[in-house]
């Protein structure tokens, strides 16, 4: 294999390494973020923030990830953190 594409590779898996850290980090706090909805009543779903955390990033993502690609990734990300809030 060409020496170029094993450098990318290895480029692309420590970006997803710091991804996993980072998505572990985001269940914790989502986790605490659960226990503080149920100590205060509050519903675990609120799409009024997803679609600003949507929006917002939409902002930051550029050209290399577009607004679809955005929200296919953090439609799962938010599934994912209501559930550890359940």
């Amino acid at each position: 294999m060409d020496k170029r594409i094993l450098e990318l590779r290895q480029q692309i898996d420590t970006l997803d390494e710091d991804i996993i850290k980072l998505l572990k980090k985001r269940m914790g706090i989502s986790k605490e973020v659960g226990k503080l909805k149920d100590a205060l009543d509050i519903p675990v779903e609120d799409k009024e923030r997803e679609q600003e955390i949507i929006a917002r990033l939409t902002q930051q993502a550029g050209r290399n990830l577009s607004e679809d690609q955005l929200i296919r990734i953090f439609t799962a990300v938010f599934k994912s953190s209501k559930q550890i809030q359940i």
